[in-house]
């Protein structure tokens, strides 16, 4: 089946959407979110609303989902993503908010296995370096491991057993294949907020039975997403990172 794999939405509908429309042109049979609907953005109940709704969705949460869930202390995010979550945990309907609660630290299946942060620490650990994939790579056993987080579209494959790491930043159209044998971790990059000095959303499509993973990116409206953090009185830096992709 081919998977639609997206990450750190971060309340941005109008990447979202646009992410969705390549997806169901593409003819996915399946949707794979790496967590971090919320947070940041405008419409964190509407993100969770369009992403509840899909067919055959498979889902974790994020530090900010956690923290909108009231199940991370906000003291350790800087200001303006304190001011965001605090902003969703006004705007988010309660029936939404029991979706989100719902949502698992990780999930493992045969075909993938995903988490937000890291396998070890799914919630807060990042992994974008090849001694934090050396440190995680025995805390799951199904690849490719889904992962998000950092927000920038990146891989590591490793032939089975321990043998050196091919790693890398994925730009647009990257082929990663992951053949049995080679342990993997992929970040499609972020929907909603990318930080790899590209705005446009980063997500990917994965075929579970070619093992291949493909990465994507979208235009979306960036000054819409803008005016809409802006109308909510969310900080203005919020908007402004938007058109620059960091």
């Amino acid at each position: 089946m081919r998977w639609g794999v997206f990450s750190d939405v971060h309340s941005n509908c109008e990447a979202l959407n646009a992410v969705l429309e390549r997806f169901r042109a593409e003819k996915v049979g399946g949707y794979v979110c790496c967590g971090d609907i919320t947070g940041y953005g405008a419409e964190p109940d509407k993100a969770i609303a369009t992403i509840s709704a899909l067919p055959n969705v498979i889902a974790v949460r994020g530090n900010h989902d956690l923290a909108v869930l009231g199940r991370m202390d906000i003291t350790w995010f800087n200001e303006m993503a304190a001011a965001a979550v605090r902003y969703a945990q006004k705007s988010i309907q309660p029936e939404n908010m029991r979706w989100l609660q719902d949502l698992p630290p990780r999930v493992d299946r045969d075909e993938l296995t995903l988490v937000h942060g890291s396998p070890r620490n799914p919630a807060e650990e990042y992994l974008v370096t090849v001694q934090q994939f050396h440190d995680n790579y025995q805390y799951f056993k199904v690849s490719p491991c889904f992962i998000g987080h950092s927000h920038l579209p990146l891989c590591f494959l490793m032939k089975e057993p321990v043998s050196y790491v091919e790693f890398g930043t994925l730009k647009e159209a990257a082929v990663v294949r992951t053949p049995r044998g080679v342990r993997s971790v992929i970040n499609p990059g972020s929907v909603g907020q990318p930080r790899d000095h590209d705005h446009r959303a980063s997500c990917g499509i994965y075929d579970d039975e070619a093992r291949v993973f493909n990465l994507v990116r979208i235009e979306y409206d960036v000054a819409e997403a803008q005016r809409k953090i802006l109308d909510a009185g969310l900080p203005e830096f919020l908007a402004l990172r938007l058109a620059y992709g960091q």
